[in-house]
């Protein structure tokens, strides 16, 4: 299930997830202050992506596209592919990855691993709409801030251990003039890397309560596990 949760991470734009580390220099702290600031106030996002997956076992990269809903404070649901092969449903603690093609699912608890790997990603994807810099200082350091061709670049390093474990390189592409998210690069600690990349981000709009529904078809496979592995 790891590989599952490395899909999962990427494809949300776990990168959203930005944080001040100690001695970032002006002006960019001054630009992710801004860029947090207007994130408190957006409680809903939708999303079409493109993920690239480059694995080390593949001479040619994965390409795949998938679409995203979120909504504050902790529901979301993740599809790739179209027609989707895999299906991630969060709404509150509870975790639901389905597979379509096989009808199967896999339900998980988020509320008693709180130091695991999993359960790490788990909480970067609850800071797609970070509330405050407070909430979030510790969890990354910024190691370097670019700009190129109207993207603001950032490189973040986890600071958990244990979240590093699965992905020690996080990079964030923001829109140099609005801040709003046009990428996120996972590299994992195999060298893989899992670029997303964002089409019209749509945000405050209704989202129909179903797509965050955790009922499944009785004729799948269910699987219930008490947390993440």
């Amino acid at each position: 299930m790891i590989r599952g949760f490395r899909n999962l991470a990427a494809g949300l734009g776990v990168g959203v997830l930005v944080v001040l580390g100690e001695g970032v220099p002006d002006p960019y702290e001054a630009i992710l202050r801004s860029w947090l600031e207007a994130s408190t106030h957006l409680n809903r996002f939708q999303a079409e992506f493109q993920q690239t997956r480059h694995l080390k076992a593949l001479t040619q990269p994965l390409v795949s596209t998938g679409r995203v809903w979120f909504s504050a404070p902790d529901r979301f649901r993740w599809e790739l592919g179209d027609p989707p092969q895999s299906v991630a449903v969060r709404s509150g603690d509870t975790l639901l990855i389905l597979s379509p093609r096989l009808r199967r699912a896999e339900s998980y608890s988020l509320g008693g691993n709180p130091t695991g790997p999993a359960r790490d990603l788990m909480g970067l994807l609850d800071g797609a709409f970070p509330r405050s810099i407070e909430d979030w200082k510790g969890r990354f350091e910024i190691t370097g801030v670019s700009t190129n061709q109207g993207m603001l670049r950032l490189d973040l390093r986890p600071r958990s251990p244990a979240a590093r474990k699965l992905m020690p390189v996080l990079i964030v592409g923001l829109d140099a003039g609005t801040l709003g998210l046009r990428l996120t690069e996972m590299i994992m600690v195999d060298g893989s890397r899992i670029r997303s990349e964002f089409g019209t981000l749509r945000t405050n709009l209704p989202i129909p309560s179903e797509l965050f529904s955790l009922e499944v078809d009785p004729a799948w496979k269910l699987t219930r596990n008490e947390s993440p592995p």
